[in-house]
């Protein structure tokens, strides 16, 4: 597990990062990884105080090691992206104008800064030797692509084979 923060100006960024792994039998692993951050934005210009967000991605993985030969694996992941869960950005917009004064007249607004939707991402993936060269293969199902809740699911096959030479 790892923890840092960064100071940003009169702003802040704190960051927490853990991750396992468990070969929990002969062959078979099981792995999880974690990101959370805060973020507060510095007051300045049109940024008001106020301003922060959260983001959170995560991961759960199985694995199993030497399924068709020595050298191959399949595994099944399920994550989420990289998401800000929560956060507001407040500033100070010009809404009108005063013609008496010849200035413009600013007021707080608020914009969210947290998507509608959820990506989820389930993935099932080979790889292994294949043909003197190396192969991986893997499915996979996305629903909320990109965090938007607007956007249809998301599903696909991948195929890549490589050789070094």
């Amino acid at each position: 597990m790892e923890a840092t923060s960064q100071p940003t100006g009169d702003g802040a960024a704190i960051e927490l990062d853990a991750g396992a792994g468990w070969g929990f039998a002969p062959h078979w692993r099981f792995g999880a990884a974690f990101r959370q951050g805060w973020t507060s934005a510095r007051e300045g210009g049109l940024v008001l105080p106020g301003t922060s967000l959260t983001s959170r991605a995560w991961s759960i993985d199985l694995e199993r090691r030497g399924v068709f030969g020595a050298a191959d694996s399949l595994g099944l992941r399920v994550s989420q992206p990289l998401r800000v869960e929560s956060g507001t950005l407040n500033l100070s917009l010009p809404v009108g104008y005063s013609y008496e004064t010849e200035l413009p007249e600013y007021a707080a607004r608020s914009l969210s800064l947290a998507p509608h939707g959820r990506e989820v991402m389930v993935e099932l993936a080979w790889r292994g030797p294949l043909l003197t060269g190396h192969g991986a293969a893997s499915i996979f199902y996305r629903r909320d692509p990109g965090h938007y809740a607007s956007l249809p699911d998301d599903k696909g096959v991948a195929l890549r084979w490589s050789k070094s030479f």
